[in-house]
């Protein structure tokens, strides 16, 4: 039969659905049929009604519908009770993104009702007098306890509420498969998806029905199901799964044959037996399967984490494989999984073992280089070798062997042992030549011996130096062979020339070449770096054959400081403002309309402290504070420092002077002199009134003793150490006005000290320049200035001075006479700083 069936609402003449429900009817049958409202039943009147016709094939044609049946009211609110408002529906339990409708019903037409969802006010519909509806579209999870619902009355104490219960959508299984390990279960696996369960209520549950045998199973678990396997051997499955909840139900299907579904176990019991320096032998066993015992096992040898070996091995039961080339003293991970070697459907799992492979003898010999240098006549060889990779060191390396042969006087063999830290040894040797051996040792035995000659006869050394220009990827060195007979070539150099040592480094090359490029991440810009090419004979001795030089990089305008000479005939510039106690380098390289000439190597300057003069070679180099004028205590380091190479140089005692305070006086405007009496005449000079450095007494009123002594600073310049000079200046009672006292005021001294020094300029040679320090001392009595005798004894006439010089090395003039006047001077330039 077919019913066709209408149902309205509020009233009967808004039908709102109309289906039909077709079933097979016996004799006074009780029907049963159920139909769910969007709207909740409690907030409005439904009516329905009914017609049938029969709809079997048995019964020809026409078929007609009967009458409709009278309308049915359905009124829900009749039973809801006095509450003066309600809202439905309760509990409510829907799918995520569902579309729901709720409504409320008021007793009192005229409360003004505010819904909300979650704190949110909603607007509805309203349906009739008391009743009004909100549709929520596509309603969100929010949580697993619910979403907030209520509806209150304005201005009275009235709250409903209800809690709508959305649930995750229930999600098809996704990669469903069986298989098995020993014929005997099934194990389906699949991923659930999304977990549908909500508190109070039933989560999804899992059903897996075989078509084939019509059995089915209710899963224990989300995720897999066991099925026994019949001992009839049913070789076809058709599973299909279903997942169900509440809500509603998906399903999956799976067809396979049961051989082509074994996935074996984890192999057990992998062990190392025999294990040497280049073989090791494999065990493993695996677990039966049926009668498909045949497996094929895969087996990776692992080094460092990644696979260099991978074979493949078919067993039954228990498995074995010889592992060889291996490297010795190196750490492996055997690793061994199998699969059904029929049907392969899927690898088992893993099983792992690490081992070490025995020590072995060095495989290759040290990369030796040498250094001959001649210390106190005897030739001093020092040996450099680069350690030994991992891949040729079979083992830790314990020590060093270096062996030593005579051959020009045949000997016993000198042995010598080096520490495996150290990376070298020195030795010294006489003017024979003689065959070193140098080995490496490990537990299993010596390295191959690296062997080089050496003798005291340093050969050609005299080779023209060439350029060489660098590029980013480093220096290209090319040389011309000679001999013809070279076993091969070494290339030396030094990453880090400017430090002591320097890092020597070498490159071998074999005697076909001619040509190689030198790189190095140590190479920097502005940096010289020398290159010398040895050539190897047959006799293993290494002969210079080039030399090579240059700069990755050349930096001449990115130096910090750059002086431009115009004055080609100028030998000598002051280098102002430098720092003391730090360390410089200078270059100094000629010019021409062309251009400049080669940037040859730098020359490190290292500053004293600010209260010495420095004289470096071949151009002087003087530090001076960075000052025009400077003043400072009298203290002992002030005074000249004792030479070690003069011992006739002597340090005064600071108690043994009188004056307390030194002051260097800046130079002023002069007039242009010609030197006189020089060997070469030199051109115009700028000439200033000399500076003079004085002593001043320490009280403003001093008339302290006369008489003094006069000393010379020679510590400077070695060249007047011996001369036994001192410049003696008479005082006349007309040169030094206010006797007794030699010096009643420093102008007057300096005025008499001025007209010497003037008159003794015509004497001065062209080569000199000379620094004179005039200093008077006091008498040669105990004490110190503070417990002078009140009545000190009458002072001589004459007051001598001497002169401190400094000198740069090579122009110092010969010794002047016993009786001369002050020494020789020459103004310095303008732009020198001076102490």
């Amino acid at each position: 039969m077919l019913f066709q069936i209408q149902i309205s609402r509020m009233k009967t003449s808004n039908v709102i659905w109309v289906g039909n429900y077709s079933t097979v009817v016996k004799r006074d049958p009780v029907l049963h049929w159920s139909w769910k409202s969007e709207l909740p039943l409690e907030c409005a009147t439904h009516f329905v009604r009914m017609r049938s016709r029969v709809d079997d094939a048995k019964i020809p044609e026409p078929r007609f519908w009967s009458n409709w049946s009278s309308w049915k009211e359905a009124d829900a609110q009749k039973s809801l009770g006095r509450d003066p408002l309600f809202l439905f529906p309760k509990d409510k339990l829907v799918e995520e993104g569902s579309n729901v409708t709720i409504c409320y019903m008021s007793r009192n037409q005229q409360d003004n009702i505010s819904c909300y969802l979650e704190g949110q006010q909603i607007h509805g519909e309203q349906l009739d007098s008391n009743v009004s509806a909100f549709k929520l579209n596509k309603v969100s999870f929010i949580r697993k306890t619910g979403t907030n619902i209520f509806c209150k009355v304005d201005q009275k104490d009235v709250i409903k509420g209800i809690v709508l219960f959305v649930s995750k959508v229930l999600e098809e299984p996704k990669d469903f498969s069986c298989e098995t390990q020993d014929f005997k279960t099934l194990t389906c696996t699949w991923d659930p998806g999304t977990d549908t369960s909500l508190p109070k209520r039933s989560s999804q549950s899992y059903t897996l029905f075989e078509s084939f045998s019509g059995k089915k199973i209710l899963c224990e678990h989300k995720n897999s199901c066991n099925w026994q396997v019949d001992s009839d051997s049913q070789e076809m499955y058709n599973f299909t799964l279903v997942a169900e909840n509440a809500l509603g139900n998906r399903s999956v299907s799976v067809l396979f044959s049961l051989t082509h579904r074994v996935h074996p176990k984890t192999p057990y019991n992998l062990f190392l037996k025999n294990v040497s320096g280049t073989k090791a032998t494999v065990t493993w066993k695996v677990h039966p399967i049926g009668n498909y015992s045949t497996l094929l096992c895969q087996l990776d040898l692992l080094g460092e984490g990644n696979v260099i070996q991978q074979h493949n091995v078919s067993i039954k039961e228990n498995g074995e494989y010889l592992l060889s080339e291996l490297e010795p003293d190196t750490e492996y991970m055997a690793r061994v999984r199998c699969a059904d070697a029929n049907h392969f459907w899927k690898w088992s799992g893993s099983i792992s073992q690490k081992f070490i492979t025995a020590e072995a003898a060095p495989s290759e010999a040290l990369d030796v280089w040498r250094n001959v240098k001649s210390v106190s006549g005897r030739p001093t060889v020092t040996l450099f070798w680069k350690p030994l990779s991992k891949l040729h060191a079979n083992g830790k390396i314990l020590s060093y062997n270096v062996t030593v042969e005579n051959l020009d006087r045949p000997s016993g063999l000198e042995v010598h042992s080096v520490p495996a830290t150290a990376n070298g040894t020195e030795l010294t040797l006489d003017q024979d030549s003689y065959q070193i051996h140098v080995t490496a040792l490990n537990s299993a035995g010596p390295s191959p011996a690296s062997v080089i000659v050496v003798s005291g006869d340093p050969g050609n050394e005299e080779v023209e130096e060439e350029r060489v220009n660098g590029t980013e990827d480093g220096f290209s060195v090319s040389w011309k062979p000679q001999s013809g007979k070279a076993i091969g070539y070494v290339v030396e150099w030094c990453d880090h020339p400017q430090d002591l040592p320097c890092d020597l480094q070498w490159k071998n090359l074999s005697s076909n070449t001619t040509s190689t490029v030198i790189s190095s991440g140590a190479f920097r810009p502005g940096v010289r770096y020398n290159f010398r090419i040895y050539e190897i004979s047959t006799e293993r001795m290494a002969y210079l054959l080039e030399k090579k030089a240059g700069y990755l990089k050349e930096l001449d305008k990115s130096a910090c400081c750059q002086h431009r000479i115009d004055n080609p005939e100028q030998k000598t510039f002051v280098m102002e403002n430098l720092q003391p106690e730090s360390v410089y380098e200078f270059l100094v390289t000629p010019y021409t309309s062309a251009g400049s000439g080669p940037l040859d190597a730098f020359t490190k300057v290292t500053t004293p402290d600010e209260y010495y003069l420095v004289e470096k070679g071949p151009y002087t180099h003087t530090h001076h504070p960075p000052h025009d004028r400077l003043r400072f205590a009298h203290h002992d380091h002030l005074l000249p420092k004792k030479s070690v190479e003069n011992p006739h140089l002597t340090i005064m005692n600071v108690s043994d002077c009188v004056p307390d305070a030194i002051e260097v006086i800046h130079k002023p405007e002069g007039s242009k002199i010609q030197f006189l009496g020089a060997s070469k005449s030199l051109t115009e000079t700028e000439f200033t009134k000399p500076a003079y450095l004085y002593l001043l007494p320490a009280e403003k009123n001093y008339s302290g003793p006369g008489p003094c002594i006069c000393f010379e600073n020679l510590t400077y310049n070695e060249a007047a150490a011996d001369s036994g000079s001192c410049g003696h200046f008479p005082v006349t009672p007309e040169a030094l006005p206010g006797q007794p006292g030699p010096l009643t005021s420093p102008e007057n001294l300096l005025k008499a000290l001025e007209k010497n020094y003037m008159n003794s300029l015509g004497e001065t040679a062209a080569g000199e320049a000379s620094l004179n320090y005039v200093s008077q001392l006091a008498s040669q009595m105990s004490g110190d200035k503070d417990s002078l005798p009140a009545n000190p004894p009458e002072p001589v006439l004459c007051s001598e001075y001497k002169m401190q010089m400094a000198i740069p090395l090579g122009l110092a003039s010969p010794p002047p006479a016993e009786n001369s006047g002050l020494s020789s001077t020459t103004p310095l330039d303008q732009s020198e700083h001076y102490r």
